[in-house]
């Protein structure tokens, strides 16, 4: 708190900082990336192009899930060999990114979802067999009207 210049609070190492900056603004970005890739993907009618999406989509999964696992083990040794009298200043900060990293490394880790199997057909026409369709004035399922 003296001094005017400013210096990484995890045992005044800058590079433990900077990753923790750098994979989070990477990590943003790419998340960002494969959320517009997802919007179009229904309008991709190549099949190998979906698969290799797929596969890339697995394979930054595991990557970013071993990033954070590193930076995780890396910013946590830090802030262990963080002398005490120096954590009057942005503690709580150190202690945010850490439990960051240890949750993305969860959060990275955890399987996606996929689409349910019930999932109707959007081609067809949605019917319910429990609602009357042939009262006149009520709107049923589409077609030429019955006779």
């Amino acid at each position: 708190t003296e001094s005017s210049r400013l210096h990484c609070i995890l045992n005044s190492n800058s590079t433990a900082c900077g990753f923790a900056v750098g994979a989070g603004l990477l990590a943003f970005l790419t998340c960002l990336a494969f959320l517009a890739l997802d919007t179009q993907e229904s309008r991709i009618g190549s099949s190998r192009f979906k698969t290799a999406f797929q596969l890339l989509d697995f394979i930054l999964a595991v990557l970013w899930t071993g990033i954070w696992f590193v930076g995780f083990c890396f910013l946590a040794n830090q802030w262990q060999h963080s002398p005490p009298e120096g954590l009057l200043l942005g503690s709580s900060s150190a202690k945010a990114a850490i439990t960051f990293t240890f949750f993305s490394v969860l959060v990275w880790a955890s399987p996606r979802p996929g689409p349910p199997a019930s999932l109707p057909d959007p081609s067809q026409p949605l019917v319910c067999p429990s609602l009357p369709t042939g009262i006149p004035g009520l709107p049923g399922p589409p077609g030429p009207p019955e006779r």
